[in-house]
């Protein structure tokens, strides 16, 4: 498993349009796809070895069980696992419920 201080946003743009899955403690299993990877250094902390990024995923909202937030390890066929992390689902850009929209953010 990936040392999560490790990750930076500079890893994941080869991986963009591609899926991965997010596993949650609980066993819930998730496919989406990594749509935007997006640095936010105004977000990051003084001193931090890295810049504040968010990764953002989407899959289809049909069938998806409802939460509000959970912990889960995320995998790439391409990238070594990396966990637990925090996901939130959000709101799809520009409203609709046929997409669910999760984001990651590291600080």
């Amino acid at each position: 498993m990936t040392d999560l201080s490790q990750l930076s946003a500079g890893l994941f743009p080869p991986h963009l349009n591609s899926v991965f899955t997010m596993t949650s403690e609980e066993g819930v299993e998730i496919e989406a796809t990594l749509t935007a990877c997006t640095e936010n250094p105004r977000s990051t902390m003084p001193g931090s070895p890295r810049t504040a990024f968010s990764l953002f995923l989407q899959c289809p909202a049909d069938g998806l069980p409802h939460f509000s937030g959970a912990s889960f390890t995320v995998t790439h066929p391409q990238m070594p696992a990396f966990g637990p992390v925090y996901v939130e689902r959000v709101m799809p850009e520009g409203g609709g419920s046929e997409q669910a929209v999760f984001q990651i953010s590291f600080n």
